[in-house]
This record gives structure tokens, sequence and C-alpha cells, in this order.
């Protein structure tokens, strides 16, 4: 609807800020979804770190949440100040805020956020990467071989990081006269997702029906689920970043409101798969180690384990009933029995 307070503006450039403003609010509320996240971690870990002798792989993983959430707590931060700077300090701007943002992209406040949402992003990178790499330990194959594709990815997007974060302080990320690094690093972090979920939910597959071939299918739905799949892949991010590529690459103005999130976001997958390890309840080295053997290794098979023994309390538990039934049926007959030979002694 049409009023008269309406900022001379094209519908476009209107769009393209309220699309940014609500990217804000979207990136506060990924932001609170990881506080809450990152607690919860930390709790665990910290609980390993203090109870187990071996307290290397929790305390690494620690500090590794532990970075990246005062990196992305510094993002919100920048994104928050920046955004406060272009509608309230400096509205009168020539353009407004959306040529504000265009032109002001590589001042301090908003080069603080360019540089930890991309090292929030290699961070996930990073920890998807080792996922996929433990889940597929124990594979036939040799595991350079299955990996190679991916690290040189992964080190194509820090290469492609680094352009991009030049180029940023000192011309805008999405104008400019030069190659603009922007889809390619963000296609690029994208694609290895992808390729990534696409490898892990296969693994994750192929373990499912060599558990149901072996044991039947209710044994290894922990570790193959929907939701462990999701998480195992971080696929929360790939689907809002293809969201992002999509209509960035339609001109679409209303992309803001998924670019600004992208970090708080890839948290948010980061967390949830070292919730699951800290948890006990993700894929594990030494699960991975025998997911392809036919016969269970109750040593090894983390909830193989307890399946194994909840069939042996179960089968002893059965015999103990069947020894007590038996038992109360030999003490009736005997009692009959007795009863008996006093009725014809009397």
């Amino acid at each position: 609807m049409s009023s008269s307070w309406t900022p001379n503006e094209s519908s476009q450039t209107i769009l393209a800020e309220e699309g940014w403003l609500q990217s804000t609010v979207v990136s506060a509320v990924a932001y609170g979804i990881d506080v809450a996240l990152y607690f919860m971690c930390f709790h665990l870990l910290f609980q390993q770190i203090i109870t187990r002798t071996n307290y290397k792989q929790p305390l690494f993983l620690l500090i590794y949440i532990t970075v990246s959430f005062i990196l992305g707590t510094l993002f919100i931060a920048s994104l928050a100040d920046f955004t406060q700077l272009a509608f309230i300090q400096d509205r009168n701007y020539p353009g407004g805020p959306n040529a504000f943002e265009n032109d002001m992209f590589s001042i301090p406040i908003d080069n603080l956020g360019n540089v930890t949402g991309m090292l929030t992003t290699l961070l996930a990178d990073a920890l998807v990467v080792w996922r996929c790499m433990v889940i597929y330990t124990g594979c036939r194959f040799p595991l350079w071989i299955i990996m190679i594709f991916p690290w040189l990815m992964f080190a194509a997007c820090i290469a492609m990081a680094l352009m991009w974060l030049i180029q940023v302080t000192t011309t805008s990320a999405y104008f400019s006269n030069s190659i603009n690094f922007t889809i390619p690093i963000l296609a690029l972090s994208l694609a290895l997702n992808i390729i990534i979920t696409i490898a892990i939910v296969l693994r994750l597959l192929a373990f499912r029906y060599s558990i149901s071939k072996a044991l039947g299918s209710k044994y290894g739905t922990r570790y193959t689920s929907v939701a462990a799949m999701i998480i195992e892949s971080a696929a929360i991010y790939s689907t809002f970043s293809v969201g992002f590529l999509t209509l960035f690459a339609l001109n679409n103005p209303i992309f803001e409101t998924f670019i600004e999130p992208l970090p708080e976001v890839q948290m948010i997958a980061m967390l949830l798969i070292i919730f699951r390890v800290a948890q006990g309840n993700a894929w594990s080295k030494d699960l991975v180690d025998s997911s392809m053997s036919s016969e269970p290794q109750p040593t090894s098979m983390g909830d193989l384990v307890f399946a194994s023994q909840n069939v042996s309390e179960t089968i002893a538990s059965s015999n103990l009933t069947l020894g007590a039934i038996a038992t109360h049926e030999a003490c009736e007959n005997s009692n009959h029995g007795y009863r008996a030979e006093r009725s014809s002694a009397v």
C-alpha cells in the first residue's frame, strides 16, 4: 500500500533494504540457537574432560567450539552495529541504507564481520570434511583416494576465501569491476557441502543395509535415521546456501535475507554434529571399523553391544521365568501328592 511517508526509492532498492533488515533478525534468531547449543556442548565436553583419562579429543572439541562461538559472537555484533549505522546514524547517506551497504563494505566494523564470518565458514567446512573422513574410515577403498577430492576442494575454499577477504577490504564484494569472488567462494563451499552430504548419506545407507542384513532392520537406526543423516552431513547449511545462491543468481534483492545468517546457520549445523559426538550418538571410528562386518563385534559396535546385552538379558529372563514356572508346578505336584497321601492315611 502506498504512503506519503514512503522514501523516494525504487521498489528494488526498498526490497533489498527490507531483505537486509530481515536478515539481521534471522541472524539474531540463529545466534540464539547457537548460544543454547554451545553451552549444551560445553557442559557435555567439560564433563568428559574431568572424568576421562583420555581427554584430548573432548578438549580439542571444546577449544574448537569456543573459538567458533567467539567468532560467531563477533560476527553478530558486527552485523548489528553495521545495520545500526546504515539505518540510524547514517540514514541520510545518498541512496539510503542499500547504497551505504554497497559503498561502506570495507569499513572496519564491517570488515570485522567479513573476517569472522568467513573464518566461521571455513571452520565449519573443515569439521564436515573431518566427519566424512571419520565415517569413511575402515572402508574397503584406501581412505586417501576417497578424501583427496574433498581436501582439495577445502584447500580451494581457503584460497578463494583469502582472495575474497582481500577484495572486500578494498571495495564492494557485490559490485566490482574486477572479478567478483562472492559467488565463487560461496558456490565452492556449497559444492563441498553437497558432495560431502551425498557421500555421508551413501555411507550411512550402506551401513544400514549391512547391519539390517546381519542383525535385522531395527539395529543401527540410531546412526542411520533421517535426523542423523541431516545432522552428520550438515545438510541444514546446504539448504540455506542453495536458497541464497538461487536468489542471488536471479538478481532477487531478497537474497540479503539468506546471506547474512549463513555463518550462524553453519554454526548450528556444526554444533549439532559436536553435540551428537559429545553424547556418544555420532558415528565413531570403532563403529566404522566393524560396520561392514557380517558378524556383530560386541567389543566395538557401540549400540550393538547394548543390543546384544538386551537380547541376552531377555533370554536369561525368559529362562528364569520358565524355571520359576517349572519349580512352581513341581511344588504344586508335590503338595497334591502330600495331601493325597495324608488323606489316604487318615
